[in-house]
């Protein structure tokens, strides 16, 4: 994977630098030396591996995982470990540096990825990657780092467009489909701000759509929808590309279709309610919001409603796509490079498990949405009671293009930091679309991260 950009800041060549560091202190062997320490996994063989997590009490996919994966191994014994879930990343580090990080660990999001695999923590499992190639069930795009594949994901969240059938029905307004670009989403807004009324839903509180405030609802579409690498676009602060995108948000904010991007940040609006509480007929949201949905419909935090998930609408200047195209983020699981014989090959067995249909249909069942997604999981991710039950709604989770929510970089940081002011002074009103993003260019290109 080759990348236009320079180390971010000093501060992560810093970081970097001291896993590998303090690694080597702590007697850390190279990923080379992992991998060729394994000797092929014996089932008949008393193991017992390590596995990272956080939150375990409100966070059951750890354990469920290894639990399950010590069920179908019995001699294999997964002991979770339990991190803190804000100071996840800094602990970790703190025990990849003395050496004493567990045989597997999640990685939450891909920009870490690229530091800790400059670390030297992290074993070579591109073995496991070479066991999916040509799998149309599961995407590594972004994995393979130097020629090598230090992670693969077990979960996936994408971004769909939710929406109230209830409402829909009432007002008399013909559902999204997945022919649906943003120009239908506004005509199907400007339609439903025009009958909502007249349904019951009052005029003053209840809007056709919600856009949360976060930078990704705007940027992270363009740039997936925007048909140009984030090579070409993003990494060479060529901006650009995002002008439609805020274009039309902001015109959705003038007209009414929702609420707008100052009242949402400063009065903390929080995205569940004002679609749990029927306040909007429509919201893009990654899927995660699928289990939170039916669980807060099911304690009456969230009021009972018929609702259906839709391919993210597309990009109206660009030729509609056979598979809509939409973003996401993956998290990871990698493997220690200190674990070697039978605890490397049992975390390797474990890995290419938990990655697998094995894993994602142990997700599946708490409807959490995994990496790996084919008919029998789509079918068990449906299956709660509360949970959007149609074929479209399941063709809009299962079937799609993700694009990476931001490029695997190490100045992704630093350019989204710039970018998410740009993002606010945009939404306000404080600077034009082609002013601001004139200026994050600028603002990059000050920094010095980019390759000229």
């Amino acid at each position: 994977m080759t990348m236009n950009v320079k180390t971010v800041t000093k501060a992560l060549a810093v970081t970097t630098a001291g896993i590998m560091l303090l690694a080597g202190c702590g007697g850390g062997g190279s990923s080379k030396q992992a991998s060729s320490g394994s000797d092929g996994f014996d089932s008949k063989a008393k193991t017992t591996i390590t596995f990272a997590g956080w939150s375990l009490d409100m966070t059951p996919e750890f354990k469920t995982l290894a639990d399950a994966f010590h069920k179908a191994h019995p001699n294999v014994t997964v002991n979770v470990k339990q991190y803190s879930a804000d100071d996840y990343d800094k602990q970790l580090t703190a025990d990849i540096s003395s050496g004493a990080q567990p045989d597997v660990f999640p990685i939450k999001n891909m920009l870490k990825y690229v530091t800790y695999s400059d670390s030297q923590g992290l074993a070579d499992i591109s073995d496991i990657a070479k066991s999916y190639q040509g799998n149309k069930y599961i995407n590594l795009d972004g994995y393979e780092h130097n020629g090598k594949y230090f992670a693969l994901p077990y979960r996936s969240d994408t971004w769909v467009l939710f929406y109230n059938k209830d409402m829909f029905k009432k007002a008399g307004v013909e559902e999204p489909n997945a022919k649906w670009t943003w120009d239908d989403y506004a005509k199907a807004a400007k339609e439903l701000k025009e009958k909502l009324p007249a349904a019951g839903y009052d005029a003053n509180s209840v809007y056709p759509m919600y856009m949360h405030n976060w930078q990704s609802v705007v940027q992270s579409f363009a740039l997936a929808q925007c048909g140009k690498s984030a090579d070409s676009t993003f990494l060479k602060a060529d901006f650009s590309y995002m002008e439609p995108f805020y274009k039309r948000a902001l015109e959705w904010q003038k007209d009414k279709y929702t609420i707008d991007w100052n009242t949402s940040f400063t009065n903390k609006v929080q995205y569940q309610a004002q679609f749990g509480t029927q306040k909007a007929a429509m919201m893009p949201m990654g899927t995660w919001y699928a289990a939170t949905l039916v669980s807060q419909q099911q304690s009456g935090e969230a009021q009972k409603f018929s609702w259906g998930m839709a391919p993210a609408p597309q990009n109206p200047d660009k030729k509609l796509p056979k598979t809509p195209i939409t973003f996401g983020s993956p998290t990871s699981l990698a493997i220690s490079s200190k674990s070697s014989g039978q605890k490397l090959a049992a975390a390797k067995e474990f890995v290419k498990w938990a990655t697998g249909q094995g894993g994602a249909l142990e997700l599946a069942k708490l409807s959490t949405t995994p990496a790996y997604i084919d008919d029998k999981v789509t079918e068990t991710f449906f299956s709660p009671e509360g949970m959007a039950s149609d074929q479209a709604s399941k063709d809009a989770w299962s079937k799609h293009d993700m694009k990476m929510e931001a490029p695997v970089a190490t100045a992704t940081d630093t350019i989204n930091s710039i970018l998410k002011d740009t993002h606010s002074s945009i939404m306000t009103g404080a600077k034009s679309p082609s002013d601001g993003l004139k200026e994050a260019t600028q603002n990059v290109k000050d920094q010095g991260v980019l390759d000229e």
